[in-house]
């Protein structure tokens, strides 16, 4: 008994010698390192097996975006077996149908577009030789020579890059095709798969979890939808501009612009530029100045009227918080991080709001049980006392 009083006054003695807010630092630091190692096992793991993690991904994306119209055709009394596939065959229909109005275009005003660009590449010549620069012909002529004899000393190189981007067009068919097919299992089974997946949940929390995670799907739902128009409305508005200067490719811009617009923030910038040098090689200058406003204004009418109106809506995240999550996602993933990082927020900040809501709610339902639960106790005791008194 001394010996074990002796250790415990010890370890009191020890425990007060540490400040408290240290200890508290040191019992968050253990935990964070913990949360934060796995983490970066998970992010290792979904790295290792990125032709199959990266299609999952991009599957939830466009369940996220088809699950409105399968809910739709649910409630329509269509079967949701059925309902799933109407859905996969309406996006293909969408997509394969743009590709091909795009590839069509090209295809018809190749003729002309081939004329536009040797004029505007003369013209381009003959501003090197005679404007500014003063860059002559002979000069041009000797870069050129140089370019050619770059071309053919690395035909090796350039070899070995056309046989990666063969593999690499593979690849995304493979992972295109598995996409599509997760895509109509998850609209089709979502529910039945999340509860599977529930059981590795500890029950106790399970309630809880699967709450959050319903909220942090209805946040992921709401940003892809708002993504999807603004994007439409993108890429509307680049292919109406277009077609008023006179572009022979404004369904191609517009398409360009559309894709893009999903990834933040670089990808309206890499819309612009294509779509104003193909501009400026095709038709000029002016009108290159022309269409470089053109898409000045329809970013502007993107972040000032829809993001604040519909991502706004959809779900509250602070601009700092997207950026860093933009940002961090880039340096992590890379333009797949990119595009994956502002849907990750919208879902983490739905569930971990949810989550603290519900741990709020049952911490100030507990309070409210013990008074019962002392009541119930002294019933029982004003009850006992009565038994007592009838029995002597």
């Amino acid at each position: 008994m001394t010996d074990r009083h002796t250790s415990d006054a010890s370890g009191d003695e020890t425990d007060d010698a540490i400040p408290r807010g240290l200890r508290t630092a040191a019992g968050w630091s253990w935990r964070v390192l913990i949360i934060a190692a796995l983490v970066a096992v998970v992010a290792f793991a979904l790295a290792e097996i990125s032709e199959v993690s990266i299609p999952v991904a991009v599957a939830l994306m466009l369940t996220a975006a088809l699950w409105p119209l399968a809910n739709f055709l649910s409630r329509h009394r269509v079967p949701r077996g059925l309902a799933s596939g109407l859905c996969l065959l309406a996006l293909i229909v969408v997509i394969g149908g743009i590709f091909t109005l795009v590839g069509a275009q090209i295809a018809s005003q190749w003729p002309v577009l081939s004329e536009q660009s040797v004029a505007s590449f003369k013209q381009v010549m003959q501003w090197l030789d005679k404007g500014p620069l003063h860059i002559g012909s002979d000069q041009i002529d000797a870069y050129i020579a140089q370019a050619e004899a770059w071309a053919k000393g690395s035909q090796s190189r350039i070899a070995s890059w056309a046989a990666a981007a063969g593999s690499g067009v593979g690849r995304f068919l493979t992972g295109l095709i598995m996409a599509l097919f997760a895509t109509f299992f998850f609209i089709y089974q979502g529910g039945s798969i999340a509860r599977s997946v529930s059981v590795l949940i500890p029950t106790g929390s399970r309630p809880r979890i699967l709450d959050a995670a319903r909220s942090g799907w209805v946040a992921l739902v709401g940003y892809v939808r708002a993504a999807v128009i603004v994007a439409f409305v993108d890429g509307l508005g680049a292919g109406i501009g277009a077609a008023i200067i006179g572009s022979g490719v404004a369904v191609a811009i517009g398409a360009l612009t559309f894709v893009l617009a999903f990834i933040p923030i670089a990808g309206a910038l890499i819309a612009g530029v294509i779509s104003v040098a193909v501009v400026l090689v095709t038709l000029g200058f002016v009108k290159a100045v022309i269409m470089l406003l053109i898409f000045v204004g329809v970013m502007e009418l993107e972040s000032h009227i829809l993001q604040p109106f519909l991502l706004g809506k959809a779900v509250s995240i602070h601009p700092l918080a997207i950026l860093l999550g933009i940002a961090i996602g880039s340096v992590l993933a890379g333009i797949v991080g990119a595009l994956f990082a502002i849907p990750l927020v919208a879902f983490g900040v739905a569930f971990a709001k949810a989550l603290a809501h519900r741990y709020s709610e049952d911490e100030q339902a507990e309070p409210d049980e013990k008074p019962d639960e002392e009541e119930t106790g002294a019933e029982d005791d004003e009850l006992k006392d009565e038994d007592a008194d009838a029995t002597s």
